[in-house]
This record gives structure tokens, sequence and C-alpha cells, in this order.
């Protein structure tokens, strides 16, 4: 007999799932990697809100989930396993017959490691210069060198230059210290992704110009390396441009070049409009993987290096294992290349993969090692075991009904609602379709009252050019389960949906995602799932300014609103921001400053004289990429004009926030202060916010 819940407003129910609990969930692993020469050892990186947001480099036997042979590589507190290349970093370390290559954030030197035996203290390879970063590594099978994406900006920040770079490895302990490294390519505004052939010295990268961002147009080059009488590359010969850019007037944008073991080069291209497989033929010509064009995405926006969501599969030729998007799906399987078929694997639950690793188990079975989530499992590492088709849990708890949480997870449901497309001042706007994913207030003990409906958070996802995730997020699930919804919105612009969905967005910011955003929320009280009166929006970064955008353009929607280190003026984005997102803004919006009206008609900040809701504004005091300026001046505005408003800044955290005691604070602030607004009293015991002119 089920138990009697408890009927109480929606928005006061107690919930298990504090904002402490999600700090310390928010321990998250990232960047899987095999080691080639050791295909039974997977390595990976784990976050710790609590040791300040560090990276830790972590590793184990794919087979072992005892954890007997764990290993943290990296234990003591001064290494962070951390890049800032392009300021969202990834890539930050690669492996070769335990021969670790690693950057550390506090100084972005590049460190070297040997696992083998002994634990040893980490040595710095790459010479010491002030402003020079490094990302993107790979270790050459001869472990001589490792080859890596360099940032330099000794020079300018805004211009800073990227490279192809080698880095000679040390040879015994004894070798001398960090050496010079070797620039092999620097022609291009940005490079990515060099991966080495097993056949021979062929190496293959790709790269981009501005004003494009690399989900826009790449090119796929290949050349040999030269090599000196120790086995070090000094040049590159026979460079040549596979595809891309660079030898064609369709826009294409490549990712994720990979040898198999017969040098054999695949590649991920947007050719036919959405993210397909490729591979490059003995005569040079480019032959589609499935042999025609399918409407799915095998692959997503490239934020920070070392995504991986196709590895071809050792010992089986011709085979690649993938992930795919394919009608609200994701799949996961083996794509015969030969027959351009595709063998579609059962997955666990699981709508989310990727840092695809192809290994084998002391026994030799081959064994896929991924990332992967789904609704009631958060992102973990899992090893996919092909021949036996079994998946299990890496690092971690296994899943179960006894779980605490079990009866406080929403579930979510994808939903597809009407919406428009510019020009919205003309009554010729056509109609189009967006979608989110809504997740209802769920908490086995609680009800709401009859008579009462809950209140709505919409989330507008950061990029813009992301995607919202049904992978089980406690973020989510903090708000659900004391009782308001959420609906998580793919506006667009968002991947997932082709290049035509994405570039929805071109050059509409501020405009298609505002609109979809205003048209998911009006969708579920209409349908008479939330309150109409109580609509309420949060986003980060550029899901900051739709959030903002929201409130000042379409005040008549939302009640109240929170942005997380959000862009409140679009034209200092176009002015002072970071190399790597300089120019997006040209595509978003328009070139500056030909069309700075247009910027500042799009900017909340310029139209305070239109906000009429209350907001809280929580920013990190060191964000390279927002500037916390932007925060305080909207702040300034609200407060002069008498509306409700929160500020809370966070030393020593940039764009985002990693420190546990931070997490906490920004979410329990939230709900504080929507509680305020929205007129709920949440059960949580919560520290006062200071609310200017309440």
């Amino acid at each position: 007999m089920a138990a009697t819940k408890t009927i109480a407003p929606f928005g006061s129910w107690k919930s298990p799932l504090t904002a402490s609990a999600v700090a310390s969930a928010s321990n998250s692993v990232s960047m899987a990697r095999i080691d080639a020469a050791n295909p039974s050892w997977v390595y990976w990186l784990e976050s710790r809100p609590q040791e300040g947001g560090r990276l830790v480099l972590l590793c184990k036997q794919v087979d072992d989930y005892s954890d007997s042979t764990l290993r943290e590589l990296t234990a003591d507190k001064k290494w962070n396993v951390r890049t800032a290349v392009h300021e969202y970093g990834g890539g930050a370390y690669a492996v070769y017959d335990g021969l670790v290559v690693f950057a550390n954030w506090a100084d972005q030197g590049v460190y070297f490691l040997d696992t083998n035996g002994d634990s040893k203290e980490p040595q710095r390879i790459a010479e010491q210069a002030d402003k020079l970063r490094y990302a993107s590594f790979a270790v050459h099978p001869s472990k001589k060198f490792a080859v890596c994406v360099r940032e330099d900006h000794r020079e300018s920040d805004i211009k800073a230059l990227a490279a192809i770079v080698a880095i000679p490895l040390p040879q015994t302990s004894n070798s001398e210290g960090p050496t010079k490294d070797i620039v092999l390519f620097n022609s291009t505004d940005f490079v990515s992704s060099p991966a080495f052939s097993p056949m021979n010295n062929e190496l293959a990268f790709y790269a981009w110009n501005h004003p494009d961002m690399n989900w826009d147009a790449t090119t796929l080059y290949c050349a040999s390396m030269v090599l000196d009488n120790k086995g070090i590359p000094k040049s590159l010969d026979h460079l040549r441009a596979i595809a891309g850019a660079s030898d064609s007037n369709k826009r294409e944008s490549i990712y994720q070049p990979r040898f198999d073991e017969d040098g054999v080069l695949h590649f991920i291209s947007d050719r036919s409009g959405f993210w397909n497989p490729y591979y490059l033929g003995a005569e040079g010509e480019i032959h589609m993987s499935l042999g025609s064009p399918v409407d799915a995405e095998f692959a997503g926006p490239e934020w920070a290096f070392g995504e991986s969501t196709m590895q071809p599969v050792p010992g089986s030729k011709f085979s690649i294992v993938v992930t795919y998007a394919q009608g609200g799906e994701h799949k996961l399987g083996i794509l015969n290349v030969a027959t351009h078929a595709i063998e579609d694997l059962p997955v666990p639950g699981w709508t989310e993969m990727g840092s695809f690793q192809l290994g084998k188990s002391r026994s030799g079975e081959p064994v896929l090692v991924l990332i992967a989530g789904g609704p009631s499992e958060r992102m973990s590492l899992f090893t996919y075991y092909i021949n036996s088709i079994s998946a299990q849990k890496l690092c971690g708890q296994q899943s179960s009904a006894q779980d605490p949480l079990s009866g406080y997870i929403s579930m979510p449901q994808e939903i597809a609602f009407s919406t428009k497309l510019p020009p919205f001042s003309s009554t010729e706007s056509c109609k189009a379709t967006a979608y989110a994913f809504y997740y209802p207030p769920t908490n086995k003990e609680f009800e709401g009252p009859a008579n009462e409906l809950p209140p709505l958070l919409v989330l507008s996802h950061g990029g813009p050019t992301a995607a919202a995730s049904s992978v089980l997020q406690n973020k989510i699930q903090y708000w659900t389960s004391r009782g308001i919804a959420v609906a998580d919105v793919n506006y667009g612009g968002s991947t997932g949906y082709g290049r035509e969905y994405r570039e929805r967005l071109y050059p509409h910011f501020g405009e298609v995602d505002v609109q979809d955003c205003c048209a998911a929320a009006l969708h579920l009280a209409e349908s008479g799932k939330v309150d109409r009166n109580r609509l309420s929006i949060m986003g980060g970064s550029a899901g900051g300014f739709t959030t903002l955008a929201c409130l000042a353009f379409r005040p008549d929607v939302f009640a109240v609103g929170a942005s997380l280190y959000g862009i409140s003026d679009l034209e200092v984005l176009a002015k002072e921001t970071h190399k790597f997102e300089a120019k997006y803004p040209e595509h978003l919006v328009g070139p500056y400053p030909e069309a700075r009206d247009e910027y500042k008609r799009r900017s909340p900040l310029h139209s305070v004289d239109k906000l009429a809701c209350p907001a809280i504004f929580l920013q990190g005091l060191e964000d390279k990429i927002v500037p916390p300026n932007q925060a305080t001046l909207m702040v300034d505005a609200l407060k002069q004009k008498g509306i409700q408003v929160a500020h809370i800044e966070f030393e020593g955290e940039q764009h985002g926030f990693r420190k546990s005691e931070n997490i906490v604070r920004a979410l329990e602030a939230q709900l504080y202060f929507f509680g305020k607004i929205l007129g709920f009293q949440p059960a949580d015991q919560i520290d006062p916010v200071p609310i200017y002119n309440n």
C-alpha cells in the first residue's frame, strides 16, 4: 500500500537532495583514454569541487571492478590536469605505454610522468615560457616525442598564435631539463586534434580561421613528419588539405581525425547537413562510411578538445564504433564501413555517450570504454564488452532501487512545441518547431494542493551552440524534488538537429533563442502543466544572455530570472572577449562595428527601461570569457530603477563554478531569491541573500 503523501505548496517540499549533496555529486569524470600499448589500462580525469575543482588523473585495469588496481597519479594537490587553451580547455593529457604527458593548471606547463614501476614526481618537459598554453596531446609510438596544440599569448591574448608543435620526451631518468618545442604548423588561426598513423610518419589534424567557429567550417590536413637523426620531428612535408573549407565553396565542419590499424583515415563531417562519418580512400578520394547521408548526428560541437564519439575497432578491418542521435534517440553501434551497415547495440538506458576508447580485458576480449549516462544515471565511466553485449560501471557504485534518491527523480519528457522564425516583426513570420525536455515536480513524500499549479523554471543552455541533455543532472533534480517544474530548452541554434537548425540562430542571437524559450514556457502554461503567473528562467554564459534578453524584451512572460556569468552587453563581448570566440558575434549578430546599432538594440543592458521583473546575478571574478563588470553594470541599472535584484560574486572562480562551497551558495541563493519573488518558502535552512529594493 502506497504511503500517503503530504500536501504542501509547490516549492516548499523537503528534499534529500540538498545543495551540499549536489556539490558533492559534482565530482565528474571526463576524457577517458586507453593506453594503446597496454590496452587493458584506462585513464581518466575526475573533477573534485571539494578540492577547489581540480582535475585529478586516475587509472586502473579495464576489467577490475574492485578498484584494487586504481591509481591516483596526481594525488598531490599542486597538480591540476587542466589547460586554458581556448579558455574552455580539454585534451589536457595523453598516455602511451605508461608514459603520461599533461598540462598543469597552475603554470600551464607541460609535464611528463613515467607510471611504470615506482611512482615518480612529474617533470617539466616544455621549456619555461610565460603565456604559452598546451592542449590536445598525442604521444608518438616511438615514445621519443609528443605533438600537441600550442597557444602563444606572448604578444597578445586576443591574437594568440596557434600551432601544432612537437615536444621531445625524456629518454632516461637522467635526461636534461625542459627543451624547446618544435613548431610544425602555424598557418591558421586555430588547430586541433593531431593524430598519428600507425603505418608511417603521417600526421592528421584539422584547422580553421576566423570568423568561423569549428562547427562552422574547418579543413582536414594530412602531412608527413620529417624526423631528425634522433627521431624527433623537425618539419612537415607533403602538407595537403584533404577536405573542408579550403577546397570547397560549401561550408563543412570536420572533426575527430582517426587512423585505423591499416592507416586508413576516418573523420566526421557535416557536408550533408548532419555530422556523418567518412574515410579517405587509397586514391585520395573521400567516401561516405554510411554509403549515403543520414539525418543523424554522429558528433557534437567541440567547445573543448578531446571529444571522441567514433573509434576504429582494433582487429576488425573497416569497422568503427559510433554513437549517434536520430529522431530523438541516442544509439550505440558498430559501423561496417565496407558494407555501410550499422549494427545497433543495446544500451542500459543511456541517452548520451562519448569519450569512446577501444581496449582489451586481461583475457584479450575487446572492450569499449566510454562515459555515458541517462535519465536515471549520471554521466559515469563504463565498460561495454562488444562480444558479450554487456555493460558495467567501471568506477563508483551501480545504480539500484535502494538508491537514497529513488522516488525523488523526475524523468524527462521530450516535448516539441510551435515557435516562430524571424522576422518576428512581420506578419509573415514562419511557424517552426523547437524542442525541450520537461521535468514535472517529483517527490515520493509530497504533492501539491489540488487548486495549485507548480512554478516553472526554464533553463537556457550556454554556448549558444550547445544542447540540453536528458542525462540525470542533480542540479535539475534539486528543483523538481522541491516541487518546481523544469523545462530544459533546445532552442534554435542548439546542436543535435543538423546544421540548418543550428544556424537558425545566425544572425539572430537574442531573438530566436528568446522566442523559443518564451514559447516553451507558454506552451507548458497553456497545456495546464504549470502556473502561468510563476514562470522563471535561468541560464549561464550565453544562456545568461538569453535569460536577460527574455526579461528585457519579453517582460510579459517571466516573473523572475537568474543570470550565471551571463552576457548583458553584446558590444562588450564583441570588443573584449578571448580569441576563440572573438569573431563568433559576427555570426550571431553581425559584423562589428558595422552592426553596432544591432548589438546595442539586442543588449539587455541598453534596455533596462523595459525590464520589469526581478533578477539575481552570480559571477566569478576571474572570468576571462564574460568580464565581471557586465553583471555589475546590470545590477547597478536595476538598483536605480527600483527593481528587486541580488548580486553575488565569487573570488577564484572563472567561467563557471568549480568549488563546492560556491556551488552550494549559488544554488541556495537562487532558490532563496526565487522563493521570495514567487511566494513559496523553501524547506531548506538557507543563509539570507541581500536583496536590493526588497
